[in-house]
């Protein structure tokens, strides 16, 4: 049974609706997760500012009207009404409901919306995709949960249910591991349909299989196709992911036990600490960051802290230690050609090779 995922770029207008419903029609594909609509001002920031204006004044309005005005043009294209759905999350909001189920509700109308162009189930995230109350995946309540899943449906991403019964938001671009979650628990295969041709190689071209390690490793390390936190998910179910295109006909890349048999690199900011940096690891450890690497085998006594999804305010923590300078760390696979030059080799695996440049950006 297939698990197709539907990013924002895909949903972001009727015309995107329409598009992916022709998709669904044509692969006959049973359980879709549908992201909130993006474009230019995505759907999910928009709720953000919401939620921010009930903080500053009691009351979302001003921007949920301009949310509410984007799905109504977009309900409207395919004659379904959705003007009290909308006035409901707004009056929830506005209550005082809170910032995930505030933030959850692109995702929840947009499924919402779809599943009746499909004329498919709706399926509540809360209903099938369980969270712990730390927010993480609860896998063995996800398969427990599982007929809960009824074909086909439409089920919302980025968000679950904590054993308290409050909703929870999965990190930013959680509907991947949504998808992924779901697609292990039913031992489906899994597709995300995007807004690019696969996953890339270093040549511009796209990788036709990459094994579910060689893809965490990039991913990790910056190929944004994917979140990474998704890729653990369906390699202990040995679920195939295959990654395609919404707008064009690529055949893709395969995600599962097969390796790349070229090579891939992928590249992310980090930023490489001084000596006073090193001093302060387990104080910025224990503000709950990650710290993937202490570098004793780049320089002496230097750290590299990974910027990923940090807090402004954490963030600006790590730049009070001193000496601080941005590097480009690089992540790369398979057999790289010496013309390849990323930088000096931090590490070696199995799985692939890690590299660092130093220079100032």
């Amino acid at each position: 049974m297939t698990v197709a995922k539907f990013g924002g770029s895909s949903l972001a207008d009727a015309n995107g609706f329409a598009r992916v419903k022709e998709i669904i029609k044509e692969n006959d594909i049973p359980i879709v997760i549908a992201s909130a609509p993006g474009g230019k001002e995505k759907i999910t920031d928009m709720l953000i500012a919401a939620y921010n204006e009930w903080e500053r004044t009691g009351s979302c309005d001003g921007r949920y009207g301009l949310i509410g005005e984007r799905f109504l043009s977009i309900a409207a294209a395919f004659g379904i009404d959705i003007e009290r759905s909308l006035a409901a999350i707004k009056a929830a909001i506005n209550s005082g409901r809170g910032y995930d189920y505030a933030v959850s509700r692109g995702e929840f109308l947009s499924a919402r919306i779809l599943a009746e162009i499909l004329g498919y189930n709706f399926v509540d995230a809360r209903e099938c995709v369980k969270l712990t109350l730390s927010g993480e995946i609860d896998f063995a309540s996800i398969i427990a949960h599982s007929g809960a899943i009824k074909v086909p449906c439409v089920i919302p991403g980025f968000y679950g249910k904590m054993p308290n019964g409050e909703i929870k938001l999965l990190p930013r671009g959680g509907s991947d591991i949504s998808g992924a979650a779901i697609a292990a628990a039913i031992k489906g295969d899994y597709m995300k349909w995007t807004d690019v041709d696969g996953i890339f190689d270093g040549h511009g071209g796209v990788i036709d299989h990459l094994g579910y390690d060689e893809a965490e490793l990039l991913c990790y390390f910056g190929a944004t196709v994917m979140q990474y936190e998704a890729i653990p998910l369906i390699k202990r179910a040995d679920v195939p992911l295959t990654v395609k295109n919404t707008f064009s006909h690529s055949r893709g890349t395969v995600v599962g036990k097969m390796r790349c048999d070229g090579f891939a690199f992928s590249s992310r900011r980090f930023f490489e600490g001084g000596e006073e940096a090193y001093a302060h690891v387990d104080e910025i450890a224990g503000e709950g960051l990650k710290i993937p690497f202490r570098v004793s085998l780049l320089k002496e006594r230097k750290v590299l802290i990974d910027d990923c999804g940090f807090s402004p305010l954490a963030l600006k923590r790590i730049l009070r230690y001193g000496g601080l300078k941005q590097v480009t760390v690089t992540a790369a696979i398979g057999n790289v050609p010496p013309s390849f030059m990323p930088g000096d080799l931090l590490f070696s695996g199995e799985n692939g090779k890690i590299f660092v440049d130093d220079r100032d950006l």
